[in-house]
């Protein structure tokens, strides 16, 4: 009889400069058991230093931070990760901020007006490797 050999989890870094926000995730994530939430930032800064270290399979990126735009980040964090797998949150989106991410070469836009459920779905499908972009902005 042959082991049952379970994949890792996905690893997660979230960037989010909002401690109400970092704090709802981090409980909820925590009930999940294929996606570890192995470090929370709060600024671009922050955020390229942690991906460096942890190299983590999918990066949960606000689009706004403290000390720049998430968007912007991208190219940088791929230059330090470059496995790692960007997921740009935010609370509006328009197609032209659709195109900016497909463009600095995100894997993704999630809106945070959304239900977690769809979030984990979303983060499982870019670990994956799928690109995910709401068509119907």
């Amino acid at each position: 009889m042959s082991a049952d050999i379970s994949s890792s989890p996905t690893r997660l870094l979230l960037a989010e400069d909002h401690p109400m926000v970092v704090v709802a995730l981090d409980s909820a994530f925590d009930q999940v058991e294929d996606i570890d939430l192995v470090e929370t930032t709060g600024s671009v800064a922050d955020t390229v230093a942690a991906a460096a270290r942890i190299r983590p399979d999918v990066i949960l990126l606000d689009r706004r931070l403290p000390d720049g735009n998430g968007i912007d980040a991208i190219e940088r964090l791929h230059e330090v990760s470059p496995a790692a797998r960007v997921l740009v949150f935010t609370g509006d989106a328009d197609r032209a901020m659709r195109d900016r991410v497909m463009e600095a070469g995100g894997a993704g836009l999630v809106l945070k007006t959304g239900l977690f459920d769809d979030l984990l779905e979303i983060v499982r499908r870019v670990a994956a490797g799928e690109d995910c972009f709401d068509v119907d902005l």
